[in-house]
């Protein structure tokens, strides 16, 4: 059962923690998480606490590693319009959230701005 559930679980992470150096960090958690985390433990199948550490950390690192950290340009709202119009007229579809990333521009701006458009009648809702 234990193999079964290691080798079930293992594919997620890119990193195989078993291969590299160790090294020991100790680490003080509240014993209602050690409860826990020995009832996820059994649930899985794992061997050891240290094993559903090693895991979970493994995963931590590779969400981490796949962010896609944009940083934020600060301009004034008519140029955003401006902005956000031309990068819609380009486009036949597209999500605010694109919009958003691409041109750099807090989502909320965008959401903002798409909508005036939209009352404006400059841009229609996707069907």
């Amino acid at each position: 059962m234990a193999e079964d559930s290691i080798s079930y679980i293992q594919p997620y992470a890119n990193i195989n923690l078993d291969d590299m150096k160790r090294a020991t960090i100790p680490v003080s958690l509240p014993v209602e998480v050690i409860k826990k985390l020995d009832d996820a433990r059994a649930k899985l199948g794992y061997r050891s606490r240290n094993e559903v550490i090693r895991e979970s950390i493994g995963r931590f690192i590779e969400a981490v590693e796949g962010m896609k950290i944009i940083k934020l340009r600060d301009i004034p709202r008519q140029k955003a319009k401006r902005e956000i119009w031309n990068y819609l007229q380009k486009k036949e579809v597209t999500y605010a959230s694109d919009i958003a990333e691409e041109l750099r521009l807090d989502y909320g701006l965008v959401v903002d701005i798409v909508r005036e458009l939209w009352e404006e009648e400059k841009v229609e809702e996707a069907k």
